[in-house]
């Protein structure tokens, strides 16, 4: 299957999913006969601004914006780092939750608003570094 055919197939992959934002390179395996030809498929569209690579074979959809500051076009994740963050995490088997921080302010233990967003993933042994320009998932490890 040349690169023609496979990109059609993940571009309807993509459209079969409108609740999904963020996918895993091990999902479009059958739609080609070889690997390089799905990654040659991938690596056009994160270039045309379809997909964005946000990590070792994650990759979310994407929007070209245009920057209010500069009138330049910006590619940018569709979903919120929080949205994306966990449907990456739970594909991978993590089992994301709140972090402590906001469990407290949540259930009224803290007046105290999180500074940032954390995913509590447990006692998974995830150390992937998963994210998008300057930011990061920062996980945090309760028992």
């Amino acid at each position: 299957m040349y690169t023609s055919k496979i990109r059609p197939a993940i571009e309807k992959y993509l459209e079969d999913r409108p609740n999904e934002a963020a996918f895993l390179r091990s999902e479009f395996n059958g739609l080609g006969k070889t690997r390089s030809g799905v990654d040659k498929a991938l690596r056009a569209m994160v270039k045309d601004g379809k997909l964005v690579r946000v990590g070792y074979g994650a990759y979310v959809k994407a929007e070209t914006i245009i920057s209010p500051i500069t009138g330049d076009p910006i590619i940018v994740p569709i979903a919120f780092r929080e949205q994306w963050g966990a449907q990456i995490l739970r594909k991978l088997g993590v089992d994301p939750k709140q972090n402590s921080a906001l469990r407290a302010y949540n259930e009224n233990r803290s007046t105290q608003v999180p500074a940032w967003f954390a995913f509590d993933v447990g006692n998974s042994r995830i150390r992937r570094q998963i994210g998008f320009g300057k930011g990061r998932l920062v996980y945090e490890r309760s028992k």
